[in-house]
C-alpha cells in the first residue's frame, strides 16, 4: 500500500484525471485539423473521424456531454433543426438520383453529427485546456504564408500550387486562419501576456502578407466583417449608429492595404477590364467571363427544376456539355472540366434547388444567430471572444461562398463543423461558469 502510494506521489506531476486526458487529446486534435489541412501533411479528414471518436466517446461516458447539451437544450435546438436540414434535402436527392450520393452523405453527416459530438465533447472538458487549441491556428497561419511564398518565389507570382486546394481557398482560408488566432488575444493562454500578444499581432501581419501573396480578390470582402466583428468585441458598441464610423473605416482600410499593392491593383484591373468585356462578348476567353459563364448556367440548371434541382452535385459537369452544345458556354470553359461554379449558392440552388438553398443558409444563419447574441450579451470576456471568433468563422465562409466553393470538399466542411462546435462551446457562460464553479 505505502509503495503504491509512493509511486502514485512520484507520478504526480504526470498524472492526468479522465476530463484531463480527454481536454488534452480533444485540443490536440482540434489544432491539429488547420494544420493538416492547409500544409503539406495532409490527413485533415483522418483528424476529424479521430476526433469524432475520442468526441463520441466522451459523450456517452458518466456525466459526459450528451447530458450537457440535453440538460441545455433550448439554447441548441434550433442549430440542431438547422444543420439537420441538410440530411434531409440528401436524403431527398438519394431518393430522386441513381446515382451514388456516397460523399455528399458524408458531407451531410459531418456538419449535423459531427458538430454535436465535438460540440458535447467540448462542453464536458476544460475551458482552459480548450482554449490552447489556438496555438494551431496560429501555426498554420505561419505555415501557410511559407508554403505561399515558398511557391510565389523568386518573382512574386500568383501561387497556383498550394497544399490540397487552388489558390482562391487557400488564400482565404489563410487570412481566416490569422484573424482567429488575432482576435484570441482576448485570451490569456500563457503567462507571458505581453509576449503572447506581439507574437500574435505579428501573426496577423503575416497571415495578410500569406493573404496577399495568393492574390485572390474575392476574401477582401469579408476584411470590413473582420474589422467591425473587432471594434465590436473591443469596445462593446452594437448598436448600428454606433457602427457607422467603424463601418466606413473598414472599408476604407481594405481598400487602401489592397490599393498600396501593386499585384493587387493589376488584378483588380484585370477583373474590372475582364467584366466589361464580357457585357460585349459574353463567350469571350478570360476568367472573369468564365466564371459568369458557369453563374448563368448554374441559374438556368436551377430553373429546370426550381424545387429540387438537378438532384446531386455530380452531375454539373454533364449537365455543363449540354449547354456548351447550344452556344451558351464557350469552348474555353467547357475544355476546363468545370465541375462546378465557383459560388456555393448557385451550386446548391443547381444541384439542389430552394431546398438546398434553404440548407445552406440555416447552415451559416443558426450559428451566426447564436454567436451574435453571444456577443452582444452581458456576459465573460472569454466567452465575447469565442464569439467573435465563431461569428467571424461563419460570416467568412459565407462571404467567401460567393466567389468560391467553400462547402464542396469535405476537409473545409469537416473544419468548419469542428471550429463551429469548439467555439460554441467556448462562449457559452452556463458551461464557463458551471466549470468555475
Amino acid at each position: 500500500m505505502s509503495v503504491d502510494l509512493g509511486i502514485r506521489l512520484t507520478l504526480r506531476p504526470f498524472y492526468l484525471s479522465k476530463q484531463q486526458l480527454g481536454s488534452l487529446l480533444v485540443t490536440l486534435l482540434i489544432a491539429a485539423m488547420p494544420i493538416t489541412m492547409l500544409t503539406g501533411l495532409g490527413g485533415a479528414s483522418t483528424v476529424f473521424y479521430l476526433l469524432a471518436v475520442v468526441s463520441a466517446v466522451t459523450c456517452l461516458s458518466r456525466d459526459g456531454g450528451y447530458q450537457v447539451v440535453m440538460s441545455d437544450w433550448k439554447s441548441y435546438r434550433g442549430l440542431a433543426a438547422a444543420l439537420f436540414v441538410s440530411l434531409v434535402v440528401i436524403a431527398i436527392a438519394a431518393m430522386r438520383s441513381n446515382i451514388r450520393i456516397d460523399n455528399e452523405i458524408e458531407r451531410a453527416l459531418r456538419l449535423s453529427v459531427g458538430t454535436f459530438l465535438i460540440l458535447g465533447a467540448c462542453l464536458s472538458l476544460s475551458p482552459q485546456w480548450l482554449r490552447q487549441a489556438t496555438w494551431g491556428f496560429v501555426i498554420t497561419t505561419w505555415a501557410a504564408t511559407g508554403y505561399a511564398l515558398w511557391y510565389a518565389l523568386p518573382t512574386f507570382r500568383r501561387p497556383l500550387e498550394v497544399p490540397q486546394h487552388n489558390a482562391v481557398s487557400y488564400g482565404n482560408l489563410l487570412l481566416l486562419m490569422a484573424v482567429l488566432a488575432t482576435f484570441s488575444i482576448g485570451w490569456r493562454l500563457t503567462r507571458y501576456r505581453k509576449t503572447e500578444i506581439a507574437f500574435k499581432v505579428l501573426t496577423m501581419a503575416i497571415g495578410l502578407l500569406g493573404f496577399i501573396t495568393t492574390q485572390t480578390r474575392g476574401g477582401w470582402l469579408v476584411v470590413p466583417v473582420f474589422i467591425v466583428i473587432g471594434w465590436v468585441l473591443v469596445t462593446g458598441k452594437t448598436s448600428l449608429r454606433k457602427l457607422v464610423i467603424p463601418v466606413l473605416v473598414a472599408i476604407m482600410v481594405s481598400g487602401a492595404v489592397s490599393a498600396s499593392s501593386p499585384i493587387l491593383r493589376q488584378r483588380m484591373h484585370q477583373m474590372v477590364t475582364q467584366t466589361a468585356e464580357c457585357l460585349t462578348n459574353p463567350l469571350a476567353i478570360s476568367s472573369e467571363c468564365g466564371r459568369i459563364q458557369l453563374w448563368r448556367v448554374s441559374w438556368l440548371m436551377f430553373k429546370d427544376n426550381p424545387l429540387f434541382g438537378n438532384g446531386t452535385i455530380q452531375t454539373f459537369g454533364p449537365k455543363l456539355e449540354g449547354y456548351w452544345r447550344q452556344g451558351i458556354v464557350s469552348d474555353f470553359v467547357y475544355s476546363q472540366g468545370f465541375g462546378e461554379p465557383h459560388n456555393d449558392m448557385l451550386f446548391s440552388m443547381a444541384s439542389h434547388g430552394l431546398l438546398g438553398l434553404t440548407a445552406l443558409l440555416l447552415i451559416y444563419a443558426a450559428p451566426i444567430w447564436i454567436f451574435t447574441r453571444r456577443l452582444r450579451a452581458e456576459v465573460s470576456q472569454s466567452a465575447r471572444v469565442a464569439a467573435a471568433m465563431g461569428l467571424a468563422l461563419c460570416l467568412s465562409f459565407f462571404v467567401f461562398g460567393w466567389t468560391e466553393l467553400m462547402l464542396r470538399s469535405i476537409r473545409t466542411i469537416g473544419f468548419y463543423a469542428m471550429a463551429m462546435a469548439w467555439l460554441l462551446a467556448l462562449s457559452d457562460e452556463k458551461f464557463l461558469a458551471r466549470q468555475t464553479h
